[in-house]
């Protein structure tokens, strides 16, 4: 899900938002995306604090531990 929101770029945990060359719509998009297929829970404060993208996995994996 993350790397089609920023093909052709290669994902990794350790990858940064920055390093994708991420923008706010990007984000968006993003947590949009996460939200309908997880149903779960985020907001735009999340997805602009989360460091890095395995911060942002165990965000999300967090969010649905706690359903």
């Amino acid at each position: 899900m993350i790397s089609e929101v920023f093909a052709p770029l290669e994902v990794s945990l350790d990858r940064t938002f920055d390093d994708l060359g991420a923008t706010s719509v990007s984000l968006l998009r993003l947590m949009v995306s996460i939200q309908s297929t997880f149903d779960v829970d985020l907001d735009v404060v999340d997805m602009f604090t989360v460091a890095d993208v395995g911060e942002l996995v165990q965000l999300v994996e967090g969010r649905i531990a706690s359903k």
